[in-house]
């Protein structure tokens, strides 16, 4: 007797058929996984070497970022027919000329305060007493008592403890700053040797970057190198003009109410607000406590502080704002996030460098794959778009937010621009999340009706104007019909609301029903026109069916089928133009528009203007019939 092979069991196909083995992960997927870890363990040992080797990177860095600054200047000089190099030796050497000057300055205006420092010895004494004087008596002083009293218990409670021993202080000897000015000449040195070679060979470098990543994108290479450059070199000019703006202005606001050394506070008030966000505080320190000590009285340091206060606001709020026109692409979270890592990195040189570093990393992310987090993390750009923000809100209950996402987007442009770039896709993403299971039926339920009282409450203009008289042509009956669903009608409510302003009322027939019912309703009222709605890409056979048999039914009335958000290709158009429709529609816009063409209206007043807030009327169902 032959044997037969065992036959294995159905699996999936009766009722007590066991569940389908799960299959093991596709090689895609491993690899996605391992592209991941190499991406991060990249990134950890990237930032390692960073901090490590910072001696070797910072000088280098300052040398690229120098470039980035005088590669403008060299260009303009090259352009008037010098050689290159000759281009180069010029713009270092009068860079290098200025930041001589500007610190020889400084440290002999701070050389003559160290030695006239004495002479405010008796205005800081009787600061201090008037500082005494007023703490006296006081709850601190109460507090300072206490803790005598408790310490003297303490000390009498212990006859045995030695006293301490006192300790001489000596200066050191001035041979030992020697190594850490010659790490710093050393440093300062190797910044001039690098900036002077990477302007000359400028070409160069670009051209190996390129060849870096490879000729096949040397296209998109060269536009991420331009962007850099660009961006980078306007920050740094930009941020240069307004530090050294604002070191003026605080120099001669100094200058007006009397202090000393006016020069060096306003040259260290402008190299200090290079530091993002702390460096004009910082600025601000040795100023306040040489008026403390300089002048009698408070009215110097308050102006001083004020002077401050007022400058750091317009150069923040009005200076920058004209300089920059746009921003360095990267958003001020990640700012603030990047100058606390740079500088958890390298220090007070991190701090410095820490927004062109971040802009770096911003541009070199869109360059390199697997770094595509970095650009949205770190960068302005929208993280998603409006619809998606407006359709989040929602999802989390928080109906204010995007009752207030609309009403902004409406301020801006206008309630068509709000429905059509914001409600209308968050609809279609709605119904795609319900048909997907990825919503329940009572959370669908939860969001078109938040989206309902938004339709309906959110006002056209904020001016609240009045809403116009309905024009004659206003006389004709106007009916719609979803193509398929609630969320459909809902898209024809929006219409209606931007008829509303030229006189029209949009009767509406319920969606989800029959087809027939749906009919009989659009027979009773006899409209002029009738539009037939659709929100999203879904649905074209029933609306294709809904606009035969209205053409059927209904063979004088103009039928203008509208498929919000979908588009419309030509084999759409002409599907739909064969079963009957007049017109086609893509947008709440161009239904509007063409509604009111079709009717005889006037296009204006548009959709700026407001609404009386009446509500659109639909259709009533009764049990043998319809009636208006």
């Amino acid at each position: 007797m032959r044997s037969r092979a065992p036959r294995l069991p159905a699996v999936g196909t009766g009722p007590g058929a066991r569940r389908r083995i799960a299959a093991p992960r596709a090689p895609a997927d491993f690899l996605r996984a391992a592209h991941r870890f190499f991406v991060f363990a990249g990134l950890a040992l990237a930032v390692a070497c960073l901090y490590w080797a910072s001696v070797v990177f910072i000088p280098i860095v300052l040398a690229v970022l120098l470039s980035f600054l005088l590669s403008p200047l060299v260009a303009r000089v090259h352009h008037t027919g010098l050689p290159r190099g000759l281009s180069v030796a010029l713009v270092v050497v009068f860079a290098l000329g200025v930041a001589v000057a500007l610190g020889w300055g400084f440290m002999s205006q701070v050389s003559t305060f160290a030695d006239d420092l004495p002479r405010y010895s008796r205005t800081i004494t009787r600061k201090i007493s008037d500082l005494q004087q007023v703490g006296k008596g006081g709850a601190l002083a109460k507090v300072e008592d206490t803790a005598k009293d408790v310490m003297n218990q303490i000390d009498k409670g212990d006859p045995a403890a030695e006293k301490p021993v006192p300790v001489v202080v000596s200066s050191p000897n001035p041979l030992w700053h020697l190594p850490s000015a010659a790490k710093h000449a050393t440093t300062a040195f190797m910044v001039i040797v690098l900036v002077f070679f990477m302007l000359i060979q400028q070409r160069e470098l670009r051209a190996r970057v390129i060849r870096l990543f490879g000729y096949d994108r040397m296209a998109t290479t060269t536009r991420l190198l331009d962007e850099a450059g660009s961006r980078i070199s306007r920050y740094l000019l930009m941020q240069t003009i307004i530090n050294s703006s604002f070191g003026l202005g605080i120099g001669l606001g100094l200058f007006l109410i009397g202090l000393p050394f006016a020069l060096a506070l306003g040259c260290m008030a402008a190299v200090l607000r290079f530091l993002p966000y702390v460096g004009a505080w910082l600025a601000a320190i040795i100023p306040l406590a040489l008026s403390l000590a300089a002048f009698d009285g408070w009215s110097k340091p308050l102006l001083v502080l004020g002077l401050f206060l007022v400058t750091d606001l317009a150069v923040a709020y009005v200076i920058e704002p004209l300089l920059y026109g746009r921003s360095v692409g990267v958003s001020a979270i990640a700012l603030l996030a990047g100058a606390g890592f740079w500088t958890w990195l390298w220090g007070a040189a991190g701090l410095a460098l820490a927004v062109p570093l971040t802009v770096c990393l911003v541009v070199a992310s869109r360059a390199v794959a697997g770094l595509e987090f970095i650009e949205v993390l770190l960068s302005d750009d929208p993280p998603v778009e409006p619809h998606l923000v407006f359709y989040q809100r929602l999802l989390a209950g928080d109906a204010a937010d995007a009752e207030d996402l609309v009403a902004e987007t409406t301020r801006a442009t206008s309630l068509t621009a709000a429905f059509d770039r914001i409600i209308a896709p968050a609809l279609a993403r709605a119904r795609q999340d319900r048909e997907t299971e990825q919503l329940t039926q009572e959370e669908f339920a939860r969001v078109l009706s938040v989206i309902r009282d938004i339709i309906e409450k959110t006002p056209m203009s904020p001016d609240g104007a009045a809403a116009p008289e309905p024009t004659p042509a206003a006389a004709a009956r106007v009916a719609a019909c979803p193509a398929r669903d609630e969320v459909d009608a809902l898209g024809l409510a929006m219409l209606a609301r931007l008829l509303e302003p030229a006189g029209f009322e949009l009767r509406i027939a319920p969606g989800g029903g029959l087809v027939g019912e749906a009919l009989a309703l659009l027979e009773t009222e006899a409209p002029a026109l009738v539009c037939v709605g659709a929100v999203g890409g879904a649905g074209r056979g029933r609306m294709r069916h809904i606009v035969k048999r209205l053409r059927m039914s209904l063979p004088d009335t103009t039928i203008l089928a509208a498929r919000w958000g979908a588009g419309a290709g030509p084999v759409v158009r002409a599907d739909l133009t064969s079963a009957g429709a007049d017109d086609i529609a893509t947008s709440l816009a161009e239904a509007r528009v063409e509604m009111l063409r079709r009717l005889g209206a006037p296009s204006e007043p548009d959709i700026s203007s407001s609404l009386d807030g009446r509500a659109v009327q639909p259709l009533a169902r009764t049990a043998k019939g319809a009636t208006p």
